[in-house]
């Protein structure tokens, strides 16, 4: 476990409880919780990341196509 980086953290009540009521649903600890509450945040940021910084596909170009006055 030398991988792991111990951290102690405040949380407001409600998150708190969200978190002792989730943990209890899925069986888990907080601590996994919490764990896969930032992975998932994290992967949702490398998903916009790379939709932000990607071009759009050839058939998708905004100029494609279209050619102004033509019916």
């Amino acid at each position: 476990m030398s991988d792991m980086v111990r951290l102690n953290i405040r949380l407001p009540a409600d998150v708190a409880a969200y978190l002792d009521e989730t943990s209890k649903t899925n069986l888990t600890s907080r601590n996994a919780e919490v764990v896969r509450a930032v992975r998932e945040r994290m992967q949702s940021e490398r998903v916009r990341l790379q939709a932000e910084w990607s071009p759009p596909p050839a058939d998708q170009h905004p100029h494609q196509g279209s050619v102004e006055g033509k019916k």
